[in-house]
């Protein structure tokens, strides 16, 4: 069975890859432009009393563009927290990524989500730079948080609890993926990096770089299929002797 026709996901529309995050990892039209451009004026406004000073444009511009407070902000509504993946308080995330409940990254201006429904085996990139949602492995999780942090991206975990929604319902009732599903949804991360401005043509593919990581992650879960047999034969041997 397919989670992804339950997924609600929003293609990229303009420059509202913000507000396209946000209800990504939420799940539902809660936020506007319109609605993020409000939090952005009352931030500009609070900042101006704090410095003294007329502040405008530090958390939302007419390009579509809206600052990680915005969005901090538009969450806090959830009581769901951001947390810079090199914090102290994210060591646990960077140790077991697929335990968290959704990363929100951001390079260039663009942001996407990476969220997980109901089960730690049951990750989906949801960049509205996509056609759709994209299933992610445990394994390739770890090693595409790995990549992009590499590539310049900012990672935020996120932390609280999530409103409710029909893909968390049906990714509990759904099986493990089988290795054979795993191997076919890793489809390496192209690297790009979208500016609003540029309607998703910036940054460059290094195609050798691709071609290794998809052989890693191969690699991993293929090693990971066969230590999983190899425990359940000593555990076997164990009970049975043999």
């Amino acid at each position: 069975m397919d989670l992804i026709p339950d997924i609600f996901f929003e293609k990229q529309e303009g420059n509202l890859c913000a507000q396209h995050a946000l209800n990504a990892l939420l799940q539902g039209s809660y936020f506007t432009a319109v609605d993020l451009a409000d939090i952005g004026r009352e931030l500009d406004v609070k900042e101006s009393i704090v410095h003294g000073r007329h502040v405008s444009g530090n958390n939302y511009d007419d390009s579509g563009y809206f600052s990680i407070q915005v969005i901090q902000q538009a969450l806090s509504v959830w009581d769901l927290e951001l947390i810079p993946w090199g914090s102290e308080q994210a060591v646990n995330a960077r140790e077991e990524p697929q335990n968290e409940l959704a990363y929100i990254c951001h390079l260039h201006q663009h942001w996407f989500t990476l969220r997980r429904f109901a089960v730690p085996w049951r990750w989906y990139n949801l960049n509205s730079t996509q056609k759709a949602p994209t299933y992610l492995s445990e394994t390739y999780l770890g090693l595409l948080l790995q990549q992009i942090q590499d590539e310049g991206y900012s990672i935020f975990v996120v932390r609280g609890t999530m409103p409710k929604c029909p893909a968390d319902d049906k990714a509990a009732l759904l099986p493990r993926p089988s290795i054979q599903e795993k191997n076919k949804a890793c489809v390496p991360f192209s690297g790009k990096a979208y500016r609003l401005t540029d309607s998703g043509t910036s940054g460059t593919t290094n195609d050798q770089e691709e071609q290794h990581l998809a052989q890693a992650i191969e690699a991993s879960l293929r090693d990971s299929e066969q230590q999983r047999m190899e425990d359940m034969r000593r555990k076997r041997l164990a009970r049975f002797g043999g």
